[in-house]
């Protein structure tokens, strides 16, 4: 992966995070809205946990670049592991921890990206 391509997967992961925010703030919410805010934030675990789970084997990062080792694999690990989003029950009430979470996520993911 080259460093745009690892910039654009970061720019999304902050970029869906943003837009959960955006609907968890969305008041009185509906459960069309609380389906759609359990969708991506599904999506999104997802997409983390599997970038994750890519970056961090040696084998792998024997084959990555230099921006790879020391930009994009320490952001997904820090936001996989220290923004909460790997503990949030997606099935669980949806609460202000979901909003703390995503903007854990969005400023995790965006840190490198200015």
């Amino acid at each position: 992966m080259n460093k745009e391509e690892a910039l654009q997967k970061l720019q999304l992961f902050a970029q869906q995070g943003i837009e959960i925010l955006r609907l968890l703030e969305k008041l009185p919410r509906d459960s069309d809205v609380a389906s759609e805010i359990r969708n991506r934030t599904t999506s999104l675990k997802q997409g983390l946990e599997a970038e994750y789970v890519r970056t961090q084997p040696e084998r792998a990062q024997r084959s990555m670049t230099l921006f790879e080792l020391s930009v994009y694999s320490p952001t997904i690990e820090e936001t996989w592991k220290e923004s909460g989003i790997r503990r949030l029950k997606v099935e669980g009430e949806i609460d202000k921890k979901w909003q703390q979470v995503m903007e854990s996520v969005a400023y995790k993911a965006s840190k490198y990206l200015s």
